[in-house]
């Protein structure tokens, strides 16, 4: 876990500190490893793969009138093959550092990450060329943008499982254009679509609140005229952009006081779009459960890409000036500035029946939330 002391004179909030729990990578070598039998060595090749990933892609339509496949500089190597979609991976993980360890650990790792399916990926504003992505069904979730083609999509994946699991971890980001009918693509067919969905275990609705920066000063605007709401530069609440590799914890950091209870869902009032997703799906799957999740994370106008601990940083001290600034202009109290490290992730909670999302503003203060953190 990174952490730093500030210097005598200086506040907490001009020194950001990090909270990451994975471990600094140790140089030791094991030099009888070769001499293990091939049956252990797979053994531990396997326990080193076994971590949870989240995984942001698009599902980019051939046929839409305003799909970025008639912009050629996006995609100027197009396949000869003309599929309904193209998938494109955003900002996507490292691959495992066993592809390029040995002969050995390659092929553990590519019987591990079993599903291989062709897939463009874009890196900050740049788009990479067509290239092959493998995922883990059971350790893999998610992120789908581009619902029109979820079936097909969810379809592919099983078919180049050669287990037959499919696609089990999804996520969907909550927005006004959340709509189920978008899974019924005109010509789709419905027995595809209950089959795709019957193979789901976890599906988490993820709401994308402001930036932090934008959060607290709107928060204590809403303040000066009577609104109360708490939530003055949390430095809790979790911070999207990370991707790959992460885990899940119950968040072991003091969270400030009330930073639950004004949980912000603006894009939402009056609406009861997830009680209607949860019901659609328990029709398809039969009964067969599902675990529903809700999902809540700072991301602001555009989502930071934060792919290790120096772009972690360099996110932490920009968002702190802005903080610095917003202060100064508007003599917020300096008792508003917190200590705690940032978590770049997300809460995770359980969705209850009726649906976190009746009303702008939710307190969510009941829970003890989930905490997954990227690895960085």
């Amino acid at each position: 876990m990174e952490s730093s002391t500030p210097s005598a004179g200086e506040s907490s909030a001009q020194h950001p500190s990090l909270f990451n729990p994975v471990e600094a990578t140790s140089n030791f070598t094991f030099h009888l490893f070769p001499n293990l039998p091939k049956e252990i060595r797979d053994m531990i090749w396997l326990e080193s793969l076994i971590c949870e990933r989240y995984i942001a892609i698009e599902l980019w339509g051939r046929n839409q009138p305003h799909s970025k496949f008639y912009r050629q500089e996006f995609l100027p190597h197009l396949p000869p093959a003309k599929p309904e979609y193209e998938l494109v991976l955003m900002n996507p993980p490292r691959p495992n550092a066993l592809f390029g360890t040995n002969a050995e650990s390659r092929a553990n790792a590519c019987r591990f990450y079993r599903v291989h399916l062709p897939c463009y990926s874009v890196k900050g504003s740049q788009l990479h060329a067509l290239g092959m992505f493998r995922f883990n069904p059971e350790l893999d979730t998610l992120e789908i943008h581009g619902l029109e083609h979820f079936t097909t999509f969810a379809n592919d994946f099983w078919r180049h499982d050669r287990e037959k699991k499919g696609l089990r971890n999804v996520s969907f980001k909550i927005k006004n254009s959340l709509s189920f009918n978008r899974f019924y693509k005109p010509g789709a067919s419905s027995d595809q679509l209950r089959q795709a969905v019957g193979r789901l275990e976890h599906v988490t609705f993820i709401y994308y609140t402001l930036d932090r920066v934008d959060l607290a000063s709107g928060g204590y605007s809403l303040r000066r005229v009577g609104r109360q709401f708490p939530l003055i530069y949390s430095r809790s609440l979790p911070v999207a952009g990370g991707t790959g590799s992460f885990s899940r914890q119950r968040d072991p950091r003091p969270l400030e006081i009330d930073v639950l209870n004004s949980v912000r869902l603006e894009a939402f009032p009056d609406n009861r779009v997830a009680m209607a997703w949860m019901n659609w799906f328990e029709q398809l799957r039969a009964g067969r459960p599902c675990v529903f999740r809700f999902a809540y994370a700072a991301e602001g106008r555009q989502r930071p890409s934060i792919t290790d601990r120096a772009s972690a940083m360099a996110f932490l001290k920009d968002e702190v000036e802005r903080w610095q600034e917003f202060r100064l202009e508007d003599t917020v109290p300096e008792q508003f500035d917190s200590q705690l490290q940032t978590a770049f992730g997300f809460w995770s909670f359980p969705l209850e029946p009726q649906g976190p999302f009746s009303k702008p503003f939710y307190d969510l203060s009941a829970y003890q939330p989930e905490l997954c953190v990227f690895h960085l």
